[in-house]
């Protein structure tokens, strides 16, 4: 099988370098804040979730004002309503219980808050596959060191009939890691992709799960814009140049709807 290169880059490479000699405070007009939308559609129910915050001044470190009392709802091609409920204790989130995308689809987002009208519509595409997961035994680090580690290893199969993206998240004994592997089939159209997670640490012991989410091209952009530096690691954190997005209206996030395979494997102890 041909190996290809899957491109991995994390928030751990962003890096912010500053030299001012004197501190400016620059005035805020709090009527710029903007809606920030992180919407999370998948095809399994109760994985589905709309985090609704506010934008923050640029001095504000994570505090920012999460929105209660919007009214949120998906729609399907074929007109079916979905009503997402606020979640109790937990302002800004906003999930329906059943609710799950399926393959082929398209989807729109609607969200009202006051006299704010944001929309955002999404594709789903065909369920990806991933065939296995394996592992490679390392020692050190770059050559350095005695401890053992491993590097988790995916293959899948890509469909040459379709322009397609992808994105790898990957778990570690239950906890999301913080890097952004994103790609699209350009340099592997219709062939079989083998890759490690090679930004993410794994030791003895570990259950390493990975999902492979199938995206359209405007996730897609958004996540790479992400990745290269056009946001700060996430989508409620000040950024100086916003990733592009697909919110319809005074409004800054994504509104995702992913196809998606799972698999796990326990390292050795």
């Amino acid at each position: 099988m041909k190996r290809n290169l899957f491109l991995a880059i994390g928030s751990l490479f962003f890096v912010m370098i500053t030299s001012c000699e004197k501190v400016i405070d620059i005035p805020l007009d709090e009527a710029d804040q903007r809606i920030v939308i992180e919407g999370v559609f998948k095809d399994q129910p109760g994985n589905n979730f709309v985090l609704l915050s506010k934008t923050g001044s640029v001095y504000a470190e994570s505090n920012f004002e999460k929105i209660s009392g919007a009214q949120v709802t998906v729609t399907d091609e074929i007109g079916t309503l979905y009503t997402l409920i606020e979640v109790p204790g937990e302002l800004g989130k906003y999930t329906h219980s059943t609710f799950q995308v399926l393959p082929e689809n398209f989807y729109t987002l609607t969200i009202v808050y006051g006299t704010v009208t944001l929309t955002a519509t999404c594709k789903t595409f065909e369920t990806p596959v991933l065939d296995w997961l394996d592992y490679q035994e390392q020692i050190g680090s770059f050559g350095v060191g005695t401890d053992t580690t491993y590097l988790v290893f995916f293959s899948f199969q890509d469909n040459v009939a379709f322009e397609n993206y992808y994105r790898i998240v990957a778990f570690v004994n239950g906890v999301k890691d913080n890097v952004y592997y994103v790609t699209n089939d350009d340099l592997f159209n219709g062939e079989t992709l083998i890759q490690p997670i090679f930004s993410t640490t794994v030791e003895k012991g570990d259950t390493v799960l990975l999902e492979l989410q199938s995206m359209d091209k405007a996730n897609y952009t958004y996540f790479y814009g992400l990745s290269t530096g056009a946001g700060d690691g996430g989508p409620f954190a000040p950024t100086p140049a916003n990733p592009v997005t697909n919110i319809v209206g005074n409004g800054i996030g994504y509104f995702g709807t992913y196809t998606t395979d799972t698999l796990s494997i326990i390292l050795p102890e």
